[in-house]
């Protein structure tokens, strides 16, 4: 997976170690650099957070019920 594009919205970012240090890699690039004079991409940072909410809401859903 690319930094570039985006994640699959089918994929749980918390599935592998990978995957979730992909988002991360993705979130870091997104914020820009103070060493290069890159600003943040602001709707980038918007999206990755969301997708990081959606995901972490949807393992505790998942572990909430395996529990009961």
């Amino acid at each position: 997976m690319s930094k570039s594009n985006s994640f699959d919205k089918n994929i749980n970012i918390f599935s592998k170690p990978k995957v979730l240090k992909e988002w991360a890699y993705s979130l870091a690039d997104a914020c820009g650099s103070v060493l290069i004079n890159k600003p943040p991409n602001n709707s980038r940072i918007d999206n990755l957070i969301s997708k990081f909410v959606n995901d972490y809401n949807a393992n505790m859903q998942q572990y909430v019920s395996e529990e009961e």
